[in-house]
């Protein structure tokens, strides 16, 4: 899978993609990531990528052509029409696990990280009417976060671990809370590791016992329903 990731601080991704698994399937050429500046489309000087909000609101906007650029810059790279370019950013479309199972399938993602108060609208605008099935604006909730290159790793993580090969077990992709065998609306049974008594808490006796058919059984009964 190729990741673009469009933001005008592109350094703040350097230890989220040297570290860990992230950097295991970039090794084994599961994952390339690829990262583009908007500050490199804007024509003036200072290529000064924001400006003050019509009737002086406060705070500032990203402006529309250089993201616009940036993403018609990337999806020329791509040559492919299997890509999708998602805005991370307060939507009614909450991201969940059937979004991550979905895009970890695509080939190409673009993700685009604004910064203070969002992107002119004209952005949003020109992306839903060209690519209007390609385009995708979905939040990881009811809050706000003072950029969105966080969200936008946690969802890159959410929907990376799923692609073959960069989690070594795949049992531990199947087995998970919110499965699909379980319509996404489950939540992983408890789980213990050694030494078997920790506070005075000691581990089930039954998850010592090596019987399967219980163990599976106290598994089923205590993964919980949401």
């Amino acid at each position: 899978m190729n990741i673009f990731i469009i933001s005008i601080f592109p350094e703040i991704f350097d230890s989220f993609v040297s570290t860990s698994l992230i950097k295991k399937a970039q090794e084994k050429k599961i994952l390339k990531f690829n990262f583009i500046n908007p500050r490199d489309f804007c024509k003036d000087k200072h290529q000064q990528v924001d400006d003050a909000i019509y009737w002086w609101w406060a705070g500032m906007l990203i402006k529309a052509k250089p993201i616009v650029d940036a993403v018609e810059h990337t999806i020329k790279k791509i040559k492919t029409t299997n890509f999708k370019i998602l805005f991370p950013a307060p939507s009614k479309e909450i991201f969940n696990q059937k979004n991550a199972h979905s895009l970890s399938r695509l080939q190409n993602l673009i993700f685009v990280c604004w910064r203070y108060e969002g992107i002119d609208y004209r952005c949003e605008q020109y992306m839903k009417k060209k690519y209007k099935t390609k385009f995708q604006k979905i939040s990881l909730g009811s809050f706000v976060t003072l950029w969105w290159e966080i969200p936008t790793m946690a969802m890159i993580e959410a929907v990376t671990r799923l692609i073959p090969w960069v989690i070594k077990e795949s049992a531990s992709r199947q087995n998970e809370s919110y499965s699909i065998d379980h319509s996404m609306t489950n939540l992983e049974y408890p789980q213990y590791t050694r030494p078997e008594e920790v506070l005075w808490i000691s581990v089930p006796e039954i998850l010592l016992s090596w019987h399967s058919k219980k163990i599976q059984e106290r598994k089923e009964k205590n993964t919980k329903t949401l």
